[in-house]
C-alpha cells in the first residue's frame, strides 16, 4: 500500500497550494457578501441592482451568501484541507518532541552555534553534581545518561509550543463548526428543524406584541417560545436637522402571561433571551399619533396610541403604588408660528394624589405636569414601528471558544519556543570539563542571551571559589 506521502489524493488534500487557493476563494467571496446587502427582499435587489444582477443574486443566493449551500461547501473543503494538512505533518512534530535528546553524540555539541566549554575544579564526580545542581537552580530540570567519556545532562522547556500551529488549526475548525451549527441552511436542509437556527425580523409597532418573527430565507413565520412587546420607540435627531442621531426601543419579554424582562435596545446593544438575539435595525412611521408620558423622577415611560375616531378613550397606568389615568378631552386644528398646521389637544390627567390636571398639548411640543407625588413630561408625536432583526445562533459559543483557542495557539506559535540545553561533563588530561550547548527553534537571538547568561552564571561561582 502506498504511503500517505506518495498517495496523490492525500498529497493534494494536504497541499499548501490548495489551502492558499481556498483562502483566496473564501476572502474574495466574503468581499462579495460585504458589497451586496444581505437578507434583503428580491424587490430590493431589483430596485438597487437591476433585474439582470438581481437574477444572478437570486440564482447564487448571494443575498444570504454566508448561509448558501455553495459557501458552506467551500468551508467544508477548507476544513478537510486543514485536517489532512495537520494529520500529514503532526507525526513529524511528535517525533521531534519525543526525541531522545540524550542519544545526541557529544561531539555534535561543540559544533552547535550556541556552545561554551568551561573547566571545573575538583573531581569528575563533584563536577557532575555541581553541574546538575546549577542547572536545577536555574530552572532547568535535567535528565542524564553516562557516556563513554563522561555524563551527558539534558533539559528542555516548552516542547509543547511546537503544537501551537496545530492549536490554531483546531481553533479554525471549531470556529467553522460554530458557523455551520448556527447556519439556518443546515437547520432547515440537514436537521429539518428551522427553529434550531434562524435569521429573520419583524416590524413591531409601539405598544404591540408578537410571539413570532418572519424568516429572511422564505418569509415564513417562525414561532418564539415567548412574546416580545415594544413598549415605546424613541428617536433623537442631530440639532437643526432631520437626520437620526440615535434610536432605541424599550422591549418587554412576556412568558406564560408574566413579564419576565424589560430592557432598552439600540444599535450594537441587543436583547438576548433564551439564545435568541433581538437587534435594533430600523424603524418606520405608521401614521397615527401617540402620546408618550415620562415620569421624570423614576424615568418610567408610558405610551398611549391616539385613536382619531375615538379621542375620549381613557388610558390607565400605575406609577409606583399610585393608579393614574389620562384622556383626551378634545382636539382642534391649529396653526403653528411657522405656518404649518398642527393639532392641539386638551388633556385630562388624574391620579390618586389630588384633583385632576387639565392642560393643552400640541403636536411636537412637550408639556410638564406636576402632581403632588409625581412629575410628568408629556409629548405627542408620530407613531413608530421598530424594525427588529432576530437571530438564533447556537454555534456562537463554539465561535467564541475557537477565537479564545486561536489566541492561545498564536501566542504559542509566535511568542514561545522550544528551548534545549545540554551539558556534557568529562575529563581532559585529568581536568574535569563541562561543555554547554543550546538550541531553540524560534527567537534564537533571545535564547542566545539566555544561554550566555546561563554559562556566565556558572563561571562566576568558580571564580569566587578560586
Amino acid at each position: 500500500m502506498a504511503s500517505k506521502s506518495k498517495n496523490p489524493i492525500w498529497a493534494f488534500l494536504a497541499s499548501v497550494k490548495l489551502a492558499l487557493l481556498l483562502i483566496a476563494l473564501l476572502a474574495s467571496t466574503s468581499i462579495i457578501g460585504t458589497v451586496i446587502e444581505q437578507n434583503q427582499t428580491p424587490e430590493h435587489y431589483v430596485q438597487h441592482r437591476g433585474e439582470a444582477v438581481a437574477s444572478v443574486i437570486q440564482a447564487l443566493n448571494l443575498g444570504d451568501m454566508y448561509n448558501s449551500t455553495w459557501f458552506l461547501c467551500l468551508l467544508g473543503a477548507f476544513s478537510l484541507n486543514l485536517i489532512v494538512c495537520s494529520l500529514d505533518r503532526i507525526p513529524t512534530v511528535i517525533k521531534i518532541v519525543r526525541k531522545d535528546n540524550l542519544a545526541t553524540n557529544p561531539d555534535r555539541l561543540a559544533k552547535m552555534k550556541l556552545s561554551k566549554e568551561e573547566k571545573i575544579p575538583g573531581t569528575l564526580e563533584t563536577a557532575k553534581k555541581e553541574v546538575m545542581q546549577y542547572l536545577h537552580e536555574k530552572g532547568w530540570k535535567t535528565d542524564s545518561r553516562d557516556k563513554e567519556y563522561g555524563t551527558l545532562f539534558f533539559s528542555q522547556k516548552g516542547p509543547w509550543t511546537r503544537y501551537g500551529v496545530y492549536v490554531v488549526h483546531l481553533s479554525i475548525l471549531i470556529i467553522l463548526l460554530g458557523a455551520v451549527i448556527g447556519s439556518p441552511t443546515v437547520a432547515t436542509k440537514i436537521l429539518d428543524n428551522r427553529e434550531f437556527a434562524f435569521k429573520g425580523g419583524i416590524s413591531l409597532p409601539e405598544t404591540a406584541q408578537s410571539d413570532f418573527i418572519f424568516s429572511y430565507a422564505d418569509e415564513k413565520k417562525i414561532p418564539l417560545d415567548f412574546t416580545v412587546r415594544c413598549n415605546y420607540f424613541d428617536i433623537h435627531y442631530y440639532p437643526g436637522t432631520s437626520m437620526p442621531k440615535d434610536y432605541l426601543s424599550s422591549l418587554t419579554v412576556i412568558e406564560d402571561g408574566k413579564e419576565v424582562l424589560t430592557t432598552t435596545i439600540e444599535v450594537n446593544k441587543p436583547l438576548i433571551y433564551k439564545g435568541i438575539t433581538f437587534y435594533q435595525s430600523s424603524y418606520n412611521q405608521i401614521g397615527a399619533a401617540i402620546i408618550k408620558l415620562r415620569e421624570t423622577n423614576s424615568g418610567n415611560v408610558h405610551v398611549f396610541p391616539v385613536d382619531p375616531q375615538n379621542y375620549s378613550v381613557t388610558n390607565t397606568w400605575q406609577e409606583g403604588e399610585t393608579d393614574a389615568m389620562i384622556r383626551i378631552q378634545s382636539a382642534r386644528q391649529t396653526q403653528m408660528p411657522n405656518g404649518q398646521a398642527s393639532t392641539e389637544m386638551k388633556i385630562w390627567l388624574m391620579d390618586s394624589d389630588g384633583p385632576p390636571s387639565m392642560f393643552p398639548l400640541m403636536y411636537g411640543s412637550p408639556v410638564i405636569v406636576e402632581r403632588p407625588n409625581a412629575k410628568y413630561e408629556l409629548t405627542i408625536g408620530p407613531h413608530f414601528a421598530t424594525g427588529l432583526q432576530v437571530a438564533k445562533d447556537p454555534g456562537v459559543w463554539w465561535v467564541y471558544t475557537g477565537c479564545a483557542l486561536m489566541l492561545i495557539g498564536l501566542y504559542m506559535a509566535f511568542f514561545m519556543s522550544h528551548r534545549k540545553v545540554w551539558a556534557h561533563v568529562y575529563e581532559r588530561d585529568g581536568q574535569p570539563m563541562v561543555l554547554f550547548a543550546g538550541h531553540a527553534n524560534k527567537n534564537t537571538l533571545g535564547f542566545s542571551k539566555t544561554f550566555s547568561s546561563l554559562t556566565q552564571g556558572f563561571k562566576k561561582p568558580q571564580n569566587n571559589r578560586a
